[in-house]
């Protein structure tokens, strides 16, 4: 999540040359059957949304996993890596500038405004996982969390845009700003600070360039991030897992001091189910506000897959929650393929598309299943029981 030690970095650098985990492997091949489409992006955007929700400091069956991981053609993976000529630039496309959107309490575009501009001064690699993640400062004083297209297809950055607006369309508001942007591999490098000069390397094997360009997401840098705790245990710990879970049951009381806890969390779990992200619970992936208090939905590059029904391990988490957001549910109701179109339309570039069609339908999908889940427990429980937080 955050920079790593010299010896981290050479430990990560290792594993990635030995070989991608498992679920790399799945979101690989996910992801070369998926590619975008080329093609003009839609023209509109959405209408002003409402502010995000004002919260206080606040597992599918096992043949489709199978075939979800079954390994794809050779000669198609291979082309999916080799460098293509950029795309034409085509007409303009809408700018996000939703005055309704905000992020820590702060408009969304002030934000955003420094990343589409600046000048990268100085790159450092971030820690975590198998995936390439760089922190870019800029001239104007502004940074921000840099992913790449690379060679880790699990990890798509159009998706982590994706994720951001549909948070918004949601009324959530806990998901980092994020754009697209294009940076030459040879300025980034060239910036590359001088404490990590030996992981350089992993820029030019791992980065996706396109006659010396690379394409990729860009997320506010948020400048300190925290942990939440139940007791003396973070919340991704399987102690305090089973233990919010507990409160989280229909009919349970939630001791009052834990109550903008357990909102948080199950907003998180839900719309983690509807993007069908899988990497949520992996460890270090629920980070919070430095004071603990507030929930961040980062790290969504793996999500999106084409499992309308949701993967296992998405229903599993969400089937732990049984109670949630009146407002969010009511949002869910509202999630039509209409709107999700319109909020995807807006400021693509670099990339064709932020979700394929058969992205936007799984997507869809989701919600059909995951409203059936909560009417489900409605109906067995009360509408009282189970729309608990506002």
């Amino acid at each position: 999540m955050r920079l790593g030690t010299c010896i981290a970095l050479e430990i990560v650098t290792g594993l990635v040359a030995v070989g991608a985990t498992s679920m790399g492997t799945a979101w690989a091949v996910g992801e070369l059957r998926a590619a975008p489409s080329r093609g003009a992006p839609a023209a509109a955007f959405a209408p002003a949304l409402t502010p995000a929700l004002a919260t206080a400091p606040v597992p599918a069956p096992l043949p489709d996993a199978v075939a979800a991981i079954a390994p794809a053609p050779l000669p198609d993976a291979v082309a999916a890596i080799a460098p293509a000529p950029l795309p034409d630039p085509g007409p303009a496309t809408p700018r996000i500038d939703e005055p309704g959107w905000s992020f820590a309490g702060q408009p969304d575009e002030p934000l955003l405004a420094p990343l589409r501009t600046g000048k990268v001064t100085r790159v450092k690699f971030n820690r975590g996982g198998t995936s390439l993640s760089l922190r870019l400062d800029f001239d104007n004083g502004a940074r921000a969390a840099f992913k790449p297209e690379q060679t880790h297809l699990h990890s798509s950055p159009r998706r982590e845009i994706a994720a951001y607006r549909i948070d918004r369309l949601l009324g959530i508001g806990r998901v980092p700003p994020a754009i697209g942007r294009t940076f030459a591999l040879a300025d980034l490098i060239a910036a590359v600070d001088k404490s990590q000069r030996f992981a350089t390397p992993r820029l030019r094997t791992e980065a996706i360039a396109r006659r010396g360009q690379v394409r990729g997401e860009m997320s506010w840098w948020i400048p300190v991030l925290g942990d939440m705790y139940i007791g003396k245990t973070r919340i991704d710990s399987t102690d305090a897992i089973v233990q919010w879970r507990r409160w989280l049951k229909a009919g349970a009381v939630i001791p009052a001091e834990r109550r903008a806890l357990c909102e948080q969390l199950s907003a998180m779990t839900l719309y983690d189910f509807l993007v069908d992200n899988t990497d949520r619970w992996t460890g270090n992936n629920a980070k919070s506000s430095a004071d603990g208090t507030v929930l961040y939905f980062m790290d969504n590059t793996l999500a999106f897959s084409r499992q309308k029904n949701g993967s296992h391990k998405g229903r599993i988490y969400l089937e732990r929650v049984q109670t949630f957001s009146r407002r969010l549910v009511t949002r869910v109701r509202e999630l039509d393929e209409a709107a999700v179109r319109r909020v995807l339309a807006g400021e693509v570039a670099p990339f064709e598309t932020l979700l394929t069609e058969v992205e936007i339908a799984a997507l869809l999908g989701r919600r059909v299943a995951a409203l059936a889940y909560v009417d489900g427990l409605i109906a067995t429980h009360g509408e009282d029981k189970v729309l608990v937080f506002p």
